[in-house]
């Protein structure tokens, strides 16, 4: 099921949170934030992302979590740190704030 994230252009399916792995409305996380990618578009890429420095990369570079998640990832650090530190799921969920939240999401409600 899909549906339309009132007030975006962004929609909303539903399935398995890759960072929580609760049954939710997920949102796309691009790892590497829409406000910087006229840093690395026709540039070089962060160190260890393989892929071009193109829009359509850029724009579909990216992970599936629950708007919780997701709201979690863009309080951890500015999106310019987002693009270079953590522009991948695993060097995210390695993050030791985001384990612990992971961890008390995990346990919460699926409601949606």
């Amino acid at each position: 099921m899909i549906v339309d994230d009132e007030g975006s252009e962004e929609q909303l399916q539903e399935g398995r949170c890759d960072m929580c792995q609760r049954q939710k409305l997920l949102t796309f996380h691009h790892l590497i934030p829409k406000d910087v990618h006229a840093t690395y578009l026709k540039k070089r890429l962060p160190p260890g992302i393989d892929g071009e420095p193109t829009k359509l990369f850029l724009n579909s570079y990216g992970t599936m979590v629950c708007r919780q998640c997701h709201a979690f990832i863009h309080r951890l650090v500015p999106n310019p740190e987002l693009a270079k530190d953590f522009n991948t799921l695993q060097k995210i969920l390695d993050n030791p704030k985001v384990q612990s939240w992971v961890q008390w999401a995990g346990q919460q409600n699926s409601g949606r």
